[in-house]
Parts: structure tokens; sequence; C-alpha cells
């Protein structure tokens, strides 16, 4: 899985890129496991810089084949807590495209309509 983190008026240290590799892609990786050609775009950005308050964003977006992107935004006090939120927000989505897209991929032909079918 391709991931792409950038940070937007400010920087990237070694243990913010750990704690989102932690917490935000290792949660995504398990659940889109089995998709080959995956990527996670994430951007953290301080919107009012070090005037502070509710400025800290994490932006998500994942893409995998055969579906739209997915994109999530959560706005909190620190970075921690919008990467963890966002988190939230993402696998439950993740988890509720990945299984429509299940059902819908396994539905077929209804049960009357295929006992009528020949085989040649």
């Amino acid at each position: 899985m391709k991931v792409l983190m950038r940070g937007v008026h400010l920087s990237l240290t070694d243990g913010l890129k750990d704690y989102v590799q932690g917490h935000l892609v290792d949660h995504i990786e398990r659940l889109c496991d089995d998709q080959e050609a995956s990527e996670i775009d994430i951007s953290l950005v301080d919107t009012n810089g070090p005037k502070g308050g509710l400025d800290k964003e994490c932006r998500v977006t994942v893409r995998l084949p055969g579906l739209s992107a997915i994109h999530v935004t959560e706005t909190a006090e620190t970075l921690h807590q919008a990467i963890d939120a966002a988190r939230d927000r993402m696998e439950n989505t993740l988890k509720r495209t990945l299984e429509r897209r299940r059902d819908v991929s396994n539905q077929g032909l209804p049960q009357d309509i295929a006992s009528n079918v020949p085989t040649y």
C-alpha cells in the first residue's frame, strides 16, 4: 500500500510520523489487506498556526481499485486527537463501503432463475 504523508503549515517530526503509522495507517491496511493497488493520502494541517484553538486537521483519502476515493476530514485541538478521530471515521466508512461491495458481488442470480438456466 502506498502512503503519502504531508504537513501543511507544520513540520512532520519522526514521532508524529510514527504515531500516524501506528494509529492510522496500520488500521487502514488491516481493513484493506486484500487490495493490491491501494493508496492512502494523509495531510496534517495547522490552520491558525501559532494562534492556537480548534485548528488541527487530519485529512485522509483512501483510494481502492474499483471504488471511488473515500475522504475523511477531522478537526481537533491537537493533531493526535484529530488523527484518532479520522481513524475511527475512516474505519467505519471503509467497513461499510467494503461490506456493500461484497453484498453486491455476492447477490448473483436469484435462486429461481438460476435453477432454470440451462447448463451446456
